[in-house]
């Protein structure tokens, strides 16, 4: 009788703690349609930013950005079109590669960064003895760790102003993004232009 009494407590007690943890699992666990509705979400946001979507294969998986919730991605990309609106990490002076009198080399610079990387473009201006431009290369990189953004640069121009003295330089390329919004992997990419002030 004993015996029983025990077989029955530890079944009871099992059975308690195994739904317990099935309980648990479903409800970390969503539905295809939750699942659905979050992407469907994320896209929309996506669009209102000039992101275009892309298979999340592209994105390595240590390098996703993750989002507890639809309101955390689309405060994430507020802040990045802010910046990107308001140029808040154009660093205005070049800096210099040799000392000019009249003419010489100066590298200009732009940086779009973050706390841990940047891309940075940049124009290295050659210009004569009278100050006139004779040259100029450009090139971006991106520097550090930027996590859920990698930078691909497609091209390269310059435009001078009407003394051929200074002018702009430009740099386009796409930013591709790795987000995990609510658990569900998604992969976005931008195209961007950065100017580089010469």
């Amino acid at each position: 009788m004993k015996l029983l009494k025990y077989v029955t407590l530890a079944l009871v007690i099992t059975l308690f703690f195994s739904s317990f943890s099935i309980n648990k699992a479903s409800a970390n666990e969503i539905s295809k349609d939750e699942e659905q509705n979050i992407i469907e979400d994320a896209n929309k946001i996506a669009d209102q930013y000039d992101l275009t979507q892309v298979s999340e294969d592209k994105i390595p998986n240590d390098s996703m950005l993750n989002f507890d919730s639809i309101e955390e991605f689309e405060e994430f990309l507020k802040q990045e079109q802010v910046q990107e609106d308001n140029g808040e990490y154009n660093l205005g002076s070049p800096i210099m590669i040799s000392p000019m009198a009249a003419g010489g080399t100066k590298t200009y610079s732009y940086r779009d960064s973050s706390a841990t990387g940047s891309i940075r473009s940049y124009a290295r201006v050659t210009r004569n003895t009278k100050g006139v431009v004779s040259k100029v290369n450009i090139w971006s990189e991106q520097t550090g760790f930027i996590m859920g953004i990698t930078w691909t640069q497609s091209s390269t121009w310059y435009n001078l102003n009407s003394s051929k003295k200074g002018g702009k330089a430009y740099v386009r390329g796409t930013k591709l993004y790795g987000a995990n919004v609510v658990g569900q992997p998604l992969g976005y990419s931008k195209s961007v232009t950065y100017t580089v002030n010469f």
